[in-house]
C-alpha cells in the first residue's frame, strides 16, 4: 500500500513537472523564453518546447501576425497653409520578436509608437503638397497613392531598426477639412465648376455656329443649283415653245394673225370699255368681215 502510494506521488510530481516544464507555440505566434527576466531564446516555429519548470524560466507570447490599426484624426497643414484632417491606417507585424519584446513587448505600445511616427513623417510631407493635391474632383490630379508611399519609406526603416516591427502598408482612412474652412473650399470647387460649364456652353455655342454656317451654306449651293436647272429647264422649254410655234405660223401665217387679234380684243374690249377705230386700223379688219381674210370659210 505504501509502495503505491509512492508510485501515485510519483506520478503527480512527474506530471506537475512536464505541466510546468513544457509549452507550446501556436502558428502565427512568436515566444521569447527569459529566465529571470532577461532572454535567453527566441521561438518562431510553431510546435512543442521545452523549458525549466516553475518560475525559473517565463514564456512571452506575441501575435506575429499582420495588424491594422488605425490612427486618431489629426489635423495638419498642407504646404499652402490650408488645414487638412486625416486619418491613417496602419498594416504591420513582429518582424525581429526580440527586439520588439526588448524596446516595446506590448501591442498597444507598438500602436502608439507607430502612430507617432506616422504622424510625424505625414506633416513633414504634406508641407511639400497643396490642397488640390489632396482633395480634387479630377481624380488624376489627387496625389495620395504618392504622399503614402513617402510616408511608408520615411517610416519604415526606423519601426524596424528601432522597435523590431515590419510596416507593410500605410494609407489614408478618410481625408476632410476642418470646418472653418469647409465653405470656402465649396465656394472655390463650384467657381471651377461654374466655369468648367461655361467653357462647355461656349464650345457647344461655337459648334452650333459651326454647323448652323456650314448647313446655310448647302442650302444656298442647293438652291442655286436648283434655280441654274430650272433656268436651263425653261430656257429649253421656252425654245421649244418657239420652235413649235414658227412651225405653225408657218403653215398658215394668215389664220394665226386672226387668233393673235382675238387676244388682243379680249385684252382689250372689256365689259364696259369704248373703243373707236378707223376702218383702215389694221386691227379693225377682222371686225368688219364675217370671213377671214384668205377665202376660209
Amino acid at each position: 500500500m505504501k509502495r503505491w502510494g509512492v508510485s501515485a506521488l510519483a506520478l503527480v510530481v512527474a506530471a506537475l513537472l512536464v505541466r510546468y516544464s513544457t509549452f507550446t507555440v501556436e502558428a502565427g505566434e512568436a515566444a521569447i523564453l527569459t529566465q529571470f527576466g532577461k532572454p535567453v531564446a527566441t521561438i518562431t516555429e510553431p510546435g512543442f518546447r521545452w523549458k525549466l519548470p516553475g518560475f525559473l524560466q517565463r514564456v512571452n507570447r506575441m501575435d506575429a501576425r499582420t495588424e491594422v490599426f488605425n490612427t486618431q484624426p489629426i489635423q495638419l497643414l498642407l504646404g499652402d497653409k490650408n488645414p487638412i484632417i486625416a486619418t491613417t491606417f496602419i498594416a504591420w507585424r513582429v518582424a525581429d520578436p526580440l527586439l520588439y519584446f526588448r524596446s516595446l513587448a506590448r501591442p498597444e505600445v507598438a500602436r502608439q509608437k507607430l502612430g507617432d511616427m506616422v504622424v510625424s513623417a505625414l506633416g513633414a510631407s504634406l508641407a511639400d503638397y497643396a490642397l488640390e493635391d489632396i482633395l480634387n474632383p479630377d481624380p488624376k490630379r489627387v496625389k495620395l497613392e504618392e504622399l503614402e508611399r513617402l510616408v511608408l519609406h520615411a517610416t519604415a526603416p526606423h519601426a524596424r531598426d528601432k522597435y523590431g516591427i515590419e510596416t507593410q502598408r500605410i494609407g489614408f482612412r478618410r481625408v476632410s477639412y476642418p470646418a472653418i474652412v469647409a465653405d470656402a473650399v465649396y465656394n472655390r470647387m463650384r467657381a471651377e465648376r461654374e466655369k468648367e460649364a461655361r467653357k462647355y456652353r461656349a464650345e457647344g455655342t461655337e459648334a452650333a455656329a459651326r454647323i448652323e454656317a456650314a448647313t446655310d451654306k448647302d442650302v444656298s449651293q442647293i438652291l442655286a443649283e436648283a434655280y441654274k436647272q430650272a433656268e436651263i429647264a425653261k430656257g429649253r422649254g421656252d425654245q421649244e415653245a418657239a420652235r413649235i410655234y414658227a412651225q405653225a405660223y408657218g403653215r398658215d401665217p394668215e389664220f394665226f394673225e386672226f387668233l393673235k387679234s382675238l387676244d388682243l380684243y379680249r385684252a382689250a374690249l372689256t365689259e364696259k370699255s369704248t373703243l373707236i377705230l378707223s376702218t383702215e386700223s389694221e386691227l379693225f379688219k377682222y371686225l368688219g368681215s364675217s370671213k377671214p381674210r384668205g377665202g376660209r370659210n
